[in-house]
């Protein structure tokens, strides 16, 4: 069976930080289906670093 690998997830507003956008410019990502939003609560919404980087083309 395969294992997921360690996932690093932060909140929107973090990885809108790390992409030097507007955190609203993530939020229409997760929203338009480009990134995945992983719901943690009612309000709480975190996406994968690593995904950020392979959609934004910041993978190495």
């Amino acid at each position: 069976m395969a294992t997921n690998a360690a996932r690093r997830l932060v909140s929107l507003t973090e990885a809108a930080a790390y992409l030097n956008v507007s955190r609203m410019t993530v939020s229409r990502r997760v929203a338009d289906g480009t990134l995945t939003g992983h719901r943690l609560g009612p309000q709480t919404v975190r996406v994968d670093l690593d995904e950020v980087d392979r959609v934004f083309g910041l993978a190495s």
